[in-house]
């Protein structure tokens, strides 16, 4: 559902967050997903509300914004090479070495709880985390996300 457009970027070598969030909102854009303030929205926002989240050994980040800069609810996947430094969500002064990301652009702010939980769910399945680091092409991101109940 919120994958439809497969957008997954894998095993980027990136140096900021800033560079991370430009590809990612550009992919989104590409796509008509997102409009043109999504990734000012999305790096805003990342300041107030950080994203990482540490489970299980890995660090994953769920940069967000405002469903107004959104035009149709998708997610884009990045996986990285080499992890860089996010916030913690539950404390700004705690960094986390990301890994995946999961970039959200949800046109219903309904839709937001129910997705970020199903997230989660997954990051705490470490074999699935796993291979998620590993995976190389779309076909490959789809069937881990099938396997674990997520569309």
């Amino acid at each position: 559902m919120y994958f439809d457009q497969r957008l997954c970027i894998f095993h980027q070598k990136l140096e900021t967050k800033e560079q991370l969030f430009r590809i990612m909102a550009d992919k989104m854009l590409e796509a008509g997903c997102v409009k043109e303030s999504y990734y000012d929205g999305i790096t805003n926002r990342e300041k107030e509300y950080p994203t990482g989240l540490y489970v299980n050994g890995t660090g994953f980040a769920l940069p967000h914004t405002d469903s107004e800069r959104v035009n149709k609810s998708q997610i884009c996947f990045m996986s990285l090479e080499e992890p860089i430094e996010f916030e913690d969500m539950v404390d700004k002064n705690h960094k986390i070495p990301v890994e995946l990301i999961f970039m959200l652009a949800m046109k219903q702010p309904h839709e937001q709880a129910g997705t970020l939980q199903n997230l989660v769910a997954l990051f705490q399945n470490k074999e699935k985390t796993e291979q998620l680091k590993k995976c190389s092409t779309e076909d490959e991101f789809m069937e881990i996300l099938n396997a674990s109940g997520i569309e």
